[in-house]
């Protein structure tokens, strides 16, 4: 049976990207920038009978501190999705390392006996341990993501900047307005707030180690400019299928290529649980 999406609603966590319908809710996991609001274009797209929720990550608001491990996020959000929906069942939908997220929630969620719906990653990198990069690229690669997520062209003497400052992250903030059309509502205490949450989640990212496959059935939807992957997902997710988006990383959600991805996650909701080979 079909669970009701309303208690969803009292759950703290979730944040409404359409919250009517009848169909199986669909939840969004957050990406580094800790926002599910990067959801809501899509979330319009599959109609109005799909209920669609997103996860905003603890930190976000500044009301508590972030948290930079993807194990203990997957934890403390099946626990909360458990608590409001625990019949289940619910499909699960990540973008970056929101894909991470959902892939551990789903892995939780089938040991624990939990009904997973689909499990969808939107253009994921494959997990692996390796070292954070210097603080200065980790800076460097916050303000482009910004930039690429309001559509703006990066500063020519961003990455100068960056690498005169080193280690004074609030200088960069502090110079950022300077060099060129920046929100004037993106100030560098807000720059700040921000950036300790992306940094945390660039820490989840660069530590997780899954510990084991999830076994059901999934859906990757690739950015056809992103690099090629190697072989890790064929390993952790053996029953996935993958289809390609026009794009980038970032350029899949907007315009055509947003369309396209849309209807590849209306075919993955709606459609067979493993679709007939291309």
């Amino acid at each position: 049976m079909t669970p009701s999406p309303a208690p969803l609603a009292d759950a703290e966590l979730f944040v409404p990207l359409n919250p009517q319908g009848t169909a199986t809710p669909l939840v969004c996991l957050h990406a580094s920038a800790g926002s599910a609001f990067s959801y809501l274009p899509m979330a319009q797209l599959l109609g109005p009978e799909q209920p669609v929720w997103g996860v905003e990550a603890p930190g976000f608001d500044g009301s508590q501190e972030p948290v930079s491990s993807v194990p203990a996020l997957a934890a403390r959000y099946t626990a909360a999705l458990r608590e409001a929906l625990p019949a289940g069942p619910v499909h699960l939908l990540g973008w970056s390392l929101g894909g991470l997220i959902a892939f551990d929630m789903a892995r939780r969620m089938a040991e624990a006996g939990a009904e997973v719906g689909r499990l969808i990653l939107v253009d994921v990198s494959p997990p692996y341990m390796v070292p954070m990069p210097p603080e200065p690229e980790t800076v460097r690669r916050f303000l482009h993501e910004i930039a690429a997520s309001l559509g703006l062209d990066v500063p020519a003497e961003l990455d100068a900047l960056v690498a005169a400052a080193g280690e004074d992250v609030s200088a960069v903030f502090e110079e950022l307005g300077r060099l060129g059309p920046w929100p004037p509502e993106l100030d560098a205490e807000l720059l700040s707030e921000r950036y300790t949450v992306f940094r945390a989640h660039a820490e989840a990212a660069h530590s997780y180690e899954p510990s084991g496959p999830y076994r059901g059935p999934a859906w990757h939807l690739l950015a056809e400019k992103s690099p090629p992957q190697d072989g890790r997902w064929a390993e952790l997710l053996p029953d996935r299928t993958e289809r390609q988006v026009p794009g980038d990383h970032h350029t899949v959600w907007q315009g055509d290529s947003l369309q396209q991805l849309a209807a590849h996650v209306r075919s993955a909701l709606s459609g067979p649980a493993r679709p007939e080979t291309d």
